[in-house]
């Protein structure tokens, strides 16, 4: 976890460099997590969506 911590720390310090607020770096980086935790769900449901399809017979395996 701290290792995140030091990344979230130089992603804001290069926000911070290139014009943004300290307030609008926290929020992009709020949203970039959220971003992907929604990415990482999406195929998480695409993959149980496949194998649901494969268990059915409505597609192969090849």
């Amino acid at each position: 976890m701290k290792h995140q911590h030091q990344y979230i720390d130089l992603l804001i310090d290069a926000l911070l460099d290139e014009g943004f607020t300290v307030d609008e770096a926290h929020r992009l980086v709020q949203l970039q997590e959220e971003y992907e935790e929604r990415l990482a769900n999406e195929e998480t449901n695409y993959h149980r969506f496949v194998r649901w399809l494969v268990e059915h017979g409505r597609l192969s395996e090849w």
